[in-house]
């Protein structure tokens, strides 16, 4: 039975040095290499099943990554995809000027910083045992949602999963794929890829999760200076708040 961990913050939890990822290997903060650095991960789960049976530059990365980022205190998800490819999210709060907005209506400013802009925009997948209401667990190793609660690792049947140790927080996650045009789908049919194609791997996904993050920080701020001196930010409406919206 896993131990109960600590309910220490981030910051003050002990970072130890990870193996290569296998199953959820961390019920604390890891030492993670990427892009040149060491973030402190929160989560790192290895999910076999959606690794691409070719050799590649995946063969050494894990399949989910989640942290805060140092500089924001934004949380940020690194998750790859059953057609092997890696997306990216960055969650934000109520109070921020862009929670609740469908990914079209984010602004271009903020879309554009991403590759092929931002085109996931979803409440918390809730990590909970939701047992009766699915007759099965969420598998939080496909997720994205909050990073900053410690959690229990739990076994159900043959599947692993997690409960969340703390009430769930509301937060909102955008996110941006890498299956666009000119990328590598490493799960791909071998006949559908084109020479030149280019893998973003999970270095390549970290600096755009930082971009994102600091543009979402800087535009929050933005708008708190603006609120304290009477003059909020001029944004366009969430798209469901759009005449004719589904």
């Amino acid at each position: 039975m896993a131990k109960r961990p600590s309910r220490g913050t981030a910051s003050n939890r002990q970072v130890t040095m990870s193996p290569l990822p296998n199953g959820l290997i961390n019920e604390v903060p890891v030492a993670y290499p990427v892009a040149d650095t060491s973030i402190t991960a929160l989560q790192v789960y290895h999910n076999p099943d959606r690794k691409p049976s070719d050799d590649g530059p995946w063969d050494q990365e894990a399949d989910k990554v989640a942290w805060l980022d140092e500089e924001t205190g934004l949380g940020c998800i690194m998750l790859r995809q059953q057609n092997g490819t890696i997306s990216g999210y960055v969650g934000i709060g109520p109070n921020h000027p862009l929670f609740g907005f469908e990914a079209d209506a984010v602004p271009v400013d903020v879309s554009n910083v991403v590759h092929g802009g931002v085109t996931y925009a979803k409440a918390c997948e809730v990590n909970r045992f939701a047992r009766e209401a699915y007759g099965k667990p969420r598998q939080e190793r496909y997720t994205v949602c909050h990073v900053t609660r410690v959690r229990l690792v739990q076994e159900y049947r043959t599947v692993q999963t997690t409960k969340d140790e703390f009430d769930h927080e509301d937060l909102w996650w955008l996110g941006f794929d890498t299956d666009h045009p000119g990328d590598l789908i490493p799960a791909g049919h071998r006949n559908v890829r084109r020479r030149g194609d280019i893998y973003r791997d999970q270095s390549y996904v970290y600096g755009q999760c930082v971009e994102l993050a600091r543009r979402l920080k800087s535009l929050a701020n933005a708008g708190e200076q603006d609120s304290d001196s009477g003059n909020l930010p001029q944004l366009p409406p969430p798209h469901d708040n759009v005449g004719g919206a589904a």
